[in-house]
This record gives structure tokens, C-alpha cells and sequence, in this order.
């Protein structure tokens, strides 16, 4: 739909229509999970890459964050931004009070805002108080399946990014923040065929660029190797289809890409640390969903 740059009232008034916004017009923003959390020295992940955007809000306790190029201290007072595909490691250097959202600000073709922007980065939370009330609001209401509470679950959610909104502030200073332009159109190609990964040839040429020069790139922007990436998709596949309980593991590794149960049985305890059927029994959703007496 064109939004015509001025329009005429009644009485001569004349006003300008704002326009939409070049990339956040094309956002879409939905929170996949929240939770208030204490926990100790059991909070300790190693090298372990996710694909949402996190924010983490700590009300007590110390914890480390240590990414490929960089460590971030948690501590009270700060919020912490963590967009997808980060390598990281997380330990609780004593007991530990936070707060967390997992979310998507997806763009298209299964690309996110925060991929193509961001690094890992916390600021000093302006209003201490404010944002643990948004986070509690925010946890309350991902219990009620209401659509005016998706709107609550989003209008919440865009409150506690504001405080990162600086880096898009400055329109002159966006295309310094674009992490890797010439990434999009190949990162695109492997959402879109997470089932029959595309080669590395096809991908390069996506990107204009030598398979040895796109390689080389993709590793130094995500800190994980093309070949990784795409594995870790299949991986996350795998792992919705087996909480889903309903497909044999034969069937659940032909529907994500593996060539035999073997292979996947083999990729999937090395990525994950235990066999499929384990994973299956360890995380039944049926049994961890079912409502307690």
C-alpha cells in the first residue's frame, strides 16, 4: 500500500504522514518464552550456540557470559541483550536472581534484526524497578492464550529493548551496525533449506564471493562455520519433531536431512551429549506439561 506523503482536510488543513520506517516497518517482534529464574552453581553451558534473541535482567548474584570475541559480567542493574547464533558459555559465579526473555524480531525469510545488527552487549538499566515490573507483567501474561495478550507480550517486550535502541538511532550510523550485508541473500538460501542444506559453492555464489573467502567471512561474523550453522539448524529440527513424540527417530532423521538413523544418532549425541531416544525420554512434553494434582 503507497502512504501519500501529504493529504488535504476539510478547511484548508494540510498535514505529512509519517512514513514507514526502512527496517523496523518489516519487524515482526513475538516472545517465545519468560521466566523469573534462581539458580546456582548448576547454571554452567558450554559452547552452545541458540537461535533466538535473549534478554537477561539480574536482580542478584554474579554470573559470566563469555562469548568468542569478548566476556560480559552479569550483575544487578544491567540488562543484557544476546542475539542469535552467539557461541557461548555461561557460569554462575554464586547464586543467581534473573529475570529472561527468549524472543524473534524476525525480518524475512527467517532472517532477525539482532543477527544482521548486533553483538552481545548490556547497558545500565535506567529505571531498576520499572523493568522488574515489565518482566513480572510480561512472565504473567505468557500464561493467557488471549490475542489483546499477544499485543501486552509485544508492547512489554519492546519496552525492555528500548534501552539498546541507541545503535539505530543514528540513521547515518546504521550501515557501521549492519554486521554483514553482503551475508543476507546466502543466509536466506539456508533458512529456506534447512532439510537439503545447500553447498558451499552455491552459498558462496549467493554472496558473491569464493567458497574459501565466504567461509572464511561467515566464520569470523557468527563465530561458527557455514557447515556448523546449517548442522545446528537440522539439530533444532530434530529436536522439535522428537519433543513432538508422534514420528519414529527413523522417520525424524529422513525429515531433517540425515541420510541414515545412524548418522543422525551419531551427529545428534556429539551436538547434544545424549541419543536421541534419551533426549525424547528426558524432555517428554507430555509428562512435563501435564497438569499437577
Amino acid at each position: 500500500m503507497l502512504i501519500e506523503q501529504f493529504e488535504t482536510g476539510s478547511g484548508g488543513f494540510v498535514w505529512e504522514n509519517l512514513q514507514p520506517d526502512a527496517l523496523f516497518s518489516k519487524v515482526q517482534f513475538h516472545v517465545y518464552a519468560a521466566f523469573d529464574m534462581q539458580i546456582g552453581a548448576e547454571w554452567n553451558g558450554s559452547q552452545f550456540v541458540n537461535h533466538y534473541n535473549r534478554i537477561y535482567y539480574v536482580e542478584s548474584g554474579k554470573a559470566e557470559l563469555q562469548f568468542t570475541d569478548r566476556v560480559l559480567i552479569m550483575e544487578p542493574g544491567y540488562l543484557y541483550l544476546i542475539p542469535p547464533y552467539q557461541l557461548l558459555s555461561h557460569t554462575a559465579l554464586s547464586k543467581l536472581s534473573f529475570k529472561w526473555v527468549h524472543f524473534q524480531a524476525s525480518l524475512n525469510e527467517g532472517l532477525d534484526l539482532f543477527m544482521l545488527f548486533g553483538k552481545p552487549c548490556r547497558v545500565k538499566c535506567p529505571l531498576p524497578d520499572d523493568t522488574s515490573i515489565q518482566f513480572d507483567t510480561l512472565i504473567q501474561k505468557m500464561m493467557i492464550k488471549r490475542p489483546s495478550a499477544a499485543l501486552e507480550r509485544q508492547s512489554l517486550l519492546l519496552n525492555l529493548l528500548l534501552p539498546f535502541m541507541h545503535i539505530f538511532d543514528d540513521t547515518s550510523q546504521q550501515s557501521k551496525h549492519l554486521l554483514h550485508p553482503s551475508l543476507v541473500s546466502c543466509l536466506s538460501l539456508m533458512n529456506q533449506q534447512v532439510v537439503n542444506p545447500p553447498s558451499l559453492i552455491t552459498l558462496a555464489e549467493a554472496a558473491n564471493m569464493s567458497p574459501e573467502h565466504f567461509s572464511r567471512k561467515f566464520k569470523a561474523t557468527f563465530n561458527v562455520s557455514p557447515k556448523r550453522y546449517m548442522l545446528h539448524k537440522q539439530i533444532a529440527l530434530a529436536k522439535q519433531r522428537l519433543l513432538r513424540g508422534a514420528e519414529s527417530i527413523d522417520r525424524v532423521a529422513e525429515s531433517c536431512g540425515f541420510c541414515d538413523i545412524f548418522h543422525f544418532s551419531r551427529t545428534f549425541k556429539k551436538e547434544t551429549g545424549v541419543t536421541p531416544s534419551a533426549f525424547r525420554r528426558e524432555y517428554d512434553v507430555r509428562r512435563l506439561l501435564k497438569p499437577k494434582n
